[in-house]
């Protein structure tokens, strides 16, 4: 005969299950995907502003940011003072820690920050003036370049730096097939991409006509990237250790998350290289904190409820991003409980369930004062434990997601509700899975060396008789060369002249059979 706990669990299996269709869909993040992180920059000699060749710069993640770990290497500057990196990586964001040091032994470094919201490359820039005993000669040109204010990121004004006062002729050359001859030209790019500029100076230097050259690179985006972080406050004090969430809301009003980040006693938060948009984020104390069930998770705009959350129109830096988590009214104790289980469901994608971490379980009177909110463990379970025996009401929060209240009710004879089934529809879900580091093999592998000033190989492992055809695009998208290989593939990988091609970053599109493989490279000469 079913006892009557095991009747009330039967019970409310059924009456408390509730279905929540999710119809979020749309863009999803590349888990597992090989994205390319291309470092490159320029060592100066500070006080002469000349190009420092054999140069040695160390590049390893910084482990400290993300917890990622397992990249270091050495490169050294070329004649022109340029180095360069190519990174394979499945994290969708990360740090890089590049450093190198100066006469003195003194460590100059720099952390640059990238992330991947699908399948791409990253191309970052660090840039060392160091004190060096290297001397220049007599006439060395130099120059800055300044972003235009006002918008437009494609337009810069460009400073002859050069110190001489008896200076004939300027000549500039923008990298995009553009010129100048005026001192302190303006040049509007008209495209994005990485462009190397040169100045070339002639000048009388110690009683005889001179010349020389100098050259700088730079990377315009096509999409504008920003920082941006606050502080999450009790009162008027950082709580101990907490949760930041951020999502991005998209044109289709989809809230679609995008990075969480633990913070510890000083309360502060911070999301690196976000691209210009609308957001949202949400604070929530940790289980371990002091301040869990106590504080609720609150969203920037100081409101419980993602429908009321400030949006953040994020155009440029800030760190002002500050959050005031609102206080719970809490639950009186008593003897009752109440306990269940969060999944995703699908019948494509997950027939078994999928554990819903992290879900805010909110839990209501009947007289609909807030009490207190607990969240779900990494199998989706929940509980609220020692209540008193009243009507109660569950509010599981999803953002982005409407949701509906479920009523239960602890009385002497049932005092305690157990395995309670809260089902998420996930047909088309957005989420982040972690920890699985694996990748999918593919038939195109990545190209090397890269960066290249020759040519480039490309592995590509399957049969011989496959048929296998290649595009090379600019960073503009522009199809730069199209060809077939002729020749049967038997040795694994197939070559490509990069003579051709400018100084630049370049997809190369390769097709197998019916299959298509982007890869990424950089051109240096």
């Amino acid at each position: 005969m079913m006892n009557l706990n095991t009747l009330n669990k039967y019970i409310y299996r059924i009456i408390a299950s509730v279905i929540l269709l999710i119809l979020a869909s749309g863009s999803s993040y590349a888990l597992n995907a090989v994205n390319q992180v291309i470092v490159s920059g320029q060592v100066t000699n500070y006080e002469y502003g000349n190009p420092v060749k054999g140069h040695v710069i160390y590049i390893e993640i910084d482990s400290a940011q993300y917890g990622s770990t397992g990249y270091y290497n050495i490169v050294f500057t070329d004649a022109e003072g340029y180095y360069y990196d190519t990174i394979s990586t499945t994290e969708t964001k990360g740090s890089l820690n590049i450093y190198t040091h100066d006469y003195y032994g003194k460590k100059i470094d720099t952390t640059v920050h990238f992330r991947f919201l699908e399948r791409a490359n990253s191309m970052l820039i660090a840039d060392f003036s160091l004190y060096l005993t290297i001397i220049s000669e007599q006439l060395q040109a130099r120059f800055k370049y300044v972003q235009k204010n006002n918008g437009d990121r494609t337009k810069f004004n460009f400073f002859d730096r050069t110190n001489n006062e008896n200076i004939i002729s300027w000549y500039w050359d923008f990298g995009d097939g553009s010129t100048s001859t005026i001192q302190n030209p303006v040049h509007n790019f008209s495209n994005f991409g990485l462009f190397k500029v040169s100045l070339t100076i002639i000048a009388f230097s110690n009683g005889a006509i001179d010349t020389s050259t100098i050259s700088k690179q730079f990377y315009i985006n096509k999409t504008e990237y920003y920082h941006m972080g606050g502080h999450a406050f009790s009162e008027y004090f950082p709580i101990d250790k907490g949760y930041a969430y951020l999502y991005y809301i998209d044109s289709l009003k989809r809230y679609i998350p995008i990075d969480t980040m633990a913070f510890d006693t000083l309360g502060y938060y911070y999301f690196y290289q976000i691209p210009m948009g609308n957001y949202i984020v949400k604070a929530e104390p940790m289980n371990e904190s002091d301040f869990y069930g106590i504080l609720l998770p609150t969203y920037f705009g100081n409101t419980l409820f993602w429908e009321n959350a400030e949006t953040i129109p994020l155009t440029n830096t800030s760190w002002e991003y500050n959050i005031r988590l609102n206080h719970a009214e809490g639950a009186s104790v008593g003897v009752g409980g109440i306990s269940g289980n969060v999944e995703y469901v699908s019948p494509n994608k997950y027939p078994h369930g999928f554990s819903a971490k992290g879900v805010n379980i909110y839990l209501y009177d009947d007289f609909d004062n807030l009490l207190t909110c607990h969240y779900t463990d990494d199998y989706g379970d929940f509980s609220f434990d020692f209540i008193g025996l009243n009507a109660y009401w569950l509010y599981p929060e999803v953002t982005g997601i409407n949701s509906e209240k479920i009523k239960v009710e602890l009385t002497t004879e049932f005092p305690v509700v157990s395995d309670i089934e809260i089902n998420l529809l996930a047909s088309s879900i957005n989420y982040i899975v972690p920890g699985d580091e694996s990748i999918n093999s593919e038939a195109v592998g990545l190209p090397f060396p890269n960066p290249v000033s020759g040519i480039l190989t490309i592995p590509v492992s399957s049969d011989v008789n496959m048929n296998v055809s290649y595009e090379i695009y600019n960073a503009c998208g522009h199809l730069i060369v199209a060809s077939n290989v002729k020749s049967v593939i038997n040795s694994g990988q197939f070559d490509v002249s990069t003579s051709d091609l400018t100084f630049g970053t370049y997809i190369i599109r390769t097709k197998v059979n019916d299959e298509i493989y982007n890869r990424i490279f950089i051109v240096a000469k």
